[in-house]
């Protein structure tokens, strides 16, 4: 059953010389105004006043989303309660830290940092990317935080049921480079009241990965091959269809990325997924709601 959506509260921090790449930021999640979203910067949470550090750690318990710009500068300026207060929001499960490394900093000790999605995703800067790397790097952070939107407004209320309880599941192999676009569909899907499972949101360190993925295809009545580059040389997503090839599932290749196919992937129809302005979302739905 869909949920009632609820505010997103969004808040990006950055320094003042660091205003123009923030303010790009601020006009790409533009997108979100009718999603419910509420964004915030500094000088809308002080409104023309001087906060106290105390003021600003207390403030940041009010936002879902908290974006950082980092820099040597940001990470010298964030006091010990703003960092002590991050470390902790970047604990709980409702609360999302997405650190943009804007120049080249030395931010590997930096609990909330090095617990989160960082990007960009190469180890490099923002500042050292070229155009078509940045481009395709502010696209991520979109869909990130699109993912994350999504993910509040349509939560189901079997979210939290182990998989061994669930059925009629569409299972959702892909890369752990391609994670951020399969919790995208697995979002997407499930608006569509089509249940989904990724073996990232479930599997625990300690726990037996292979009879997980097994038992979890077993109970699927189809499964979704996510094709990239890095998913070709994947040795996970290999195991994952070849065992649902198998046991005779219904697979269904998504090209999400240009790439050569296995052979027996070959002589099944793909999607192309590769142009983002025209994903065919609804001829999958469609497919899935046929089986």
């Amino acid at each position: 059953m869909e949920q009632q959506s609820k505010t997103i509260n969004l808040f990006i921090d950055y320094l003042f010389e660091d205003r123009q790449f923030a303010e790009k930021i601020i006009r790409r999640l533009s997108i979100f105004n009718k999603e419910n979203v509420s964004i915030f910067n500094y000088e809308i949470i002080s409104d023309g006043t001087d906060l106290t550090n105390g003021q600003i750690a207390d403030r940041l318990y009010d936002f879902d989303i908290i974006i950082c710009i980092v820099t040597p500068d940001y990470l010298a300026s964030t006091k010990d309660i703003i960092e002590d207060t991050l470390n902790e929001l970047a604990d709980k499960n409702n609360k999302y830290i997405i650190p943009i490394i804007y120049t080249p900093t030395n931010w590997s000790s930096k609990k909330w940092i090095v617990g989160n999605r960082i990007f960009p995703k190469n180890d490099l800067s923002i500042s050292e990317l070229n155009d078509l790397e940045l481009e395709r790097t502010l696209n991520s952070i979109i869909e990130t935080i699109e993912s994350i939107i999504l993910q509040n407004k349509y939560k189901t209320n079997q979210s939290n049921i182990s998989i061994k309880d669930k059925q009629e599941l569409i299972f959702i192999s892909h890369s752990h480079d391609d994670s951020d676009f399969a919790e995208l569909l697995k979002l997407k899907l499930e608006k569509a009241n089509i249940n989904c499972w990724i073996d990232s949101e479930k599997l625990k360190i300690g726990q037996e990965w292979r009879q997980e993925i097994d038992d979890g295809i077993s109970r699927s009545k189809a499964v979704i091959v996510i094709m990239t580059p890095e998913a070709r040389k994947s040795e996970y997503v290999t195991y994952e269809w070849a065992y649902a090839w198998g046991k005779n599932k219904k697979i269904f290749p998504i090209m999400l990325k240009q790439t050569t196919l296995h052979p027996r992937l070959e002589s099944l129809q793909y999607l192309d997924f590769t142009n983002k302005a025209s994903r065919p979302y609804s001829e999958l739905i469609l497919s899935l709601q046929k089986i």
